[in-house]
């Protein structure tokens, strides 16, 4: 789970940041400081915009959804323009499990041609979070559950891209949500949706309360790996690490090949300041996945912690250079490269550039901090490895 974390979140989000009016004259330094304050001002509006928006009660097709802020950006899809996947529909299945990039031209043609299918909705939300995309992500994750309210994967993830949204009522909604449309555990709901919906700590003791209820329903052998992901989830918000990476390490065990999980333990890591452990969790979800882009971005940002930048710069540069190859990939099995618009389908782009350029600051590289701008990854290649 991406930056849960406040060390993450002084370089993360950066794709939906202004360009900052600021000049070389300013001075590295105060470039950088603007840079970091920029990001801490938009966190704090967006967290007190959150708490001062309306709330409703939304009942999809007559099913009560509990009380959740009204977020209006996350209710268009925006698609990736000239799509070759939807001229070629025949293709869509197979690119489905083929590369990230792939993945999401495919599922995007396929909820065009069927906006009604929820499965759909769900995979391609999912992609999304795993391409660095909360936004995309939660908005097509909030159009699978509006269809199909039993889509458990969603709610779950959901509740992690909420998380990193920084809009910790909704994502206690969506944990809420996940136990609510859980055959399993659904008996064990003590109060009326979205209780206690205005007090922070409240909410969060009860959605805890709720998945602890569930844990203690399947205990040992047959343990619940998504229960203890949602207290996972719970507890990293309520800043009880070593209880999180207990959580995680219990799901791990039922699901060792889970690159999304050893990320999730990273993340925890990270947040504990553990710095040099979160780095080989990330590793170990790069054995599994080596094009995971999340986990290569997550490992930069924590070298960057480290003061160790070739790493991080690299880092950054390998994520870019996957995306790249993995957007013309793409255009290749659909049989229309020209169309393929490579910042479009890799849309982490803009975030990871941000931070590399930021990056580049840091070092006095301010010749390489100009070709972020033209997203020139050919201009690094003399001064790092990737």
């Amino acid at each position: 789970m991406k930056d849960w974390t406040e060390e993450f979140s002084k370089y993360h989000d950066l794709a939906n940041q202004e360009r900052l009016n600021m000049t070389r004259n300013n001075g590295n330094q105060d470039w950088i400081q603007q840079y970091k304050k920029n990001i801490i001002d938009r966190k704090l509006d967006k967290q007190w915009h959150h708490k001062t928006r309306a709330w409703d009660r939304l009942e999809p097709e007559g099913k009560p959804y509990g009380y959740r802020t009204i977020h209006p950006e996350y209710q268009t899809y925006n698609y990736i323009q000239n799509n070759p996947y939807l001229t070629r529909p025949h293709a869509i299945d197979a690119a489905i499990n083929n590369t990230l990039a792939d993945a999401i031209m495919a599922l995007e043609a396929k909820t065009q041609l069927d906006p009604h299918d929820a499965k759909a909705w769900e995979k391609l939300g999912l992609k999304q979070q795993e391409n660095e995309r909360d936004a995309a992500a939660i908005t097509a994750l909030e159009k699978a559950v509006s269809l199909d309210p039993t889509l458990l994967d969603a709610w779950m993830g959901l509740a992690v891209g909420y998380i990193n949204e920084h809009c910790r009522m909704d994502s206690y909604n969506c944990l809420e949500q996940w136990i609510v449309n859980n055959q399993r555990y659904k008996s064990i709901v003590e109060e009326d949706l979205g209780a206690y919906y205005s007090e922070e700590e409240k909410r969060h003791d009860y959605i805890t309360h709720l998945f602890l209820k569930a844990a203690r329903t399947m205990p040992g052998e047959e343990m619940d790996a998504d229960v203890q992901v949602g207290l996972g989830v719970l507890f990293n918000m309520s800043e009880e690490y070593d209880k999180a990476i207990d959580c995680f390490r219990a799901a791990l065990i039922s699901r060792p090949e889970d690159y999304q999980l050893w990320n999730k333990v990273g993340a925890t890591l990270a947040n504990s300041r553990d710095s040099v452990g979160a780095i080989e969790m990330y590793f170990n979800a790069l054995q599994i996945n080596p094009s995971f882009v999340r986990a290569r971005y997550n490992i930069a940002i924590s070298h960057m912690n480290l003061g160790q930048h070739k790493e991080a710069a690299e880092y950054l540069l390998s994520a870019l250079a996957l995306q790249q190859e993995a957007a013309l990939s793409a255009g290749q099995a659909a049989g229309n490269i020209d169309a393929v618009n490579t910042s479009n389908v890799c849309g982490t782009s803009d975030s990871i550039w941000s931070s590399l350029r930021l990056l580049m600051y840091m070092i006095s590289r301010e010749d390489l901090a100009a070709e972020c701008d033209h997203h020139n990854l050919d201009a690094f290649r003399s001064s790092f490895d990737f």
